[in-house]
């Protein structure tokens, strides 16, 4: 009995290892983490896609589609999920929100990291990201080149992702003014109507609102805590915003088997009080 027990653990450690190989995925989780200090802009979820190069979210010079204006105003991610799951069925996609704080949205400084990602080469091998900064109006972080982020090299050999999100390449969507009315995470701001621009997708010129406006900086967040300048003022020369790491990891039908298969020895030994 405790040899066939043993033979069944150990053809089930060899058939996964061989199921795994044959499917040939890769196994990936996302950290991000915000990079403002204490006093600085939050993040809002961060959309993440992996495709096959052609998921194009968004054009510098061309105006936002009402996707990106969602998410970009409102930190919406339900638009660009859905817009992504109908053009790029093989492709893989998540939404990955703080824990901690004021969740889902990322304060200064917190991080998060997702479940696990199962991505291949041909249909989701490169990546692209989104997320709101608040409180701005229609300011946000992601990439206009869909082949920006190869998480396989030229051999098809998986290659770790590290992703520097500098302030000098924040996105304003052009659709909607700058007045600091209107931007979520701010004490106040609903006391006036957002008013449209019109606008295209430019980079953003920072947090001076327009006359009239009600001013970001300085300004109180419902968490308590007072928008700072020097935290917040991403248009400072070299200003780190935020950070993204994509890591392979283990197969999770792998971990389980040998998991199962660990517990499975424990359990004879305790059975038969033998060492195997």
């Amino acid at each position: 009995m405790l040899k066939n027990t043993k033979r069944v653990l150990l053809t089930a450690m060899v058939s996964a290892i061989g199921w795994s190989g044959a499917a040939n995925a890769t196994y990936v989780k996302v950290e991000v983490s915000s990079l403002f200090a204490d006093g600085g802009l939050a993040i809002t979820p961060v959309w993440m896609g992996f495709h096959d190069g052609s998921f194009d979210s968004f054009d510098a010079g061309s105006a936002a589609s009402a996707e990106l204006q969602a998410l970009a105003e409102n930190g919406d991610t339900s638009g660009i999920s859905a817009s992504f799951t109908a053009s790029h069925a093989d492709g893989v996609q998540g939404t990955l929100a703080a824990f901690g704080g004021m969740a889902p949205v990322f304060e200064p400084g917190e991080s998060a990291t997702s479940d696990v990602f199962e991505v291949d080469a041909a249909s989701s091998g490169y990546f692209s990201f989104l997320s709101m900064l608040i409180p701005t109006n229609d300011g946000f972080i992601g990439n206009d080149d869909a082949m920006a982020y190869s998480l396989f090299d030229m051999m098809g050999e998986f290659q770790d992702l590290d992703i520097l999100v500098l302030g000098s390449s924040v996105w304003d969507s052009g659709t909607e003014l700058n007045r600091g009315f209107g931007s979520p995470f701010l004490v106040g701001a609903d006391g006036e109507a957002r008013q449209d621009e019109n606008g295209v997708v430019g980079f953003h010129t920072g947090l001076d609102v327009l006359p009239g406006g009600l001013a970001i900086i300085g300004g109180s967040t419902p968490t308590g805590y007072t928008i700072d300048e020097m935290a917040a003022d991403f248009t400072q020369q070299g200003f780190e915003v935020a950070r993204i790491q994509i890591r392979e990891v283990p197969d999770p039908a792998i971990i389980g088997v040998f998991a199962l298969s660990a517990f499975g020895v424990a359990a004879l030994r305790r059975k038969r009080g033998q060492t195997l």
